[in-house]
């Protein structure tokens, strides 16, 4: 099964008092919040967008905000919390690639050497090439929708590896 990133999206205001502390973001019924599950694919995509694998520069450090000094304490790896702004600024810079520009990012070997999550060292081939690109393309389609419908909704959005 492994490790799977989700988002959920919220009122801006309470983004904000679960990243103050205010609200501790246990006490939430998720599932009552519009969300999107990237399966594995969320350190993946990370990488190709920011070329690590976490603390990536913002606006696409966003996309999938892994970063070491802001996380709320959530579950056993964390949340991170998105302001509306943030959200917007991402789609911005998502909407700004396509999917020739993603393949000119992609860099397999250097994922492979990495150990970038999901792949694991030694059971990788060449073949898996092409098929992790378009298991991230369809990820990252996906959050650049999410994040449209975030946005448009004015919301900020919460994200999670569980």
């Amino acid at each position: 099964m492994g490790m799977r990133g989700y988002y959920f999206a919220l009122d801006d205001n309470l983004v904000q008092q679960i990243a103050a502390g205010d609200i501790a973001l246990k006490s939430l019924k998720i599932d009552n919040y519009p969300g999107l599950d990237i399966d594995r694919s969320w350190e993946a995509i990370h990488y190709l967008l920011c070329g690590d694998i976490s603390d990536g520069e913002p606006p696409l450090g966003y996309v999938v905000p892994l970063t070491s000094d802001k996380g709320i304490d959530f579950g056993s790896f964390g949340a991170f919390s998105l302001r509306a702004e943030q959200v917007a600024e991402a789609l911005q810079a998502m909407s700004e690639l396509d999917e020739a520009q993603l393949r000119l990012r992609y860099d397999f070997p250097a994922m492979v050497k990495e150990e970038v999550y999901p792949l694991e060292a030694g059971t990788v081939s060449d073949e898996d090439e092409d098929a992790l690109f378009a298991y991230m393309l369809q990820h990252f389609n996906e959050i650049r929708r999410f994040y449209s419908q975030t946005a448009a909704e004015g919301k900020g959005l919460i994200f999670y590896i569980f």
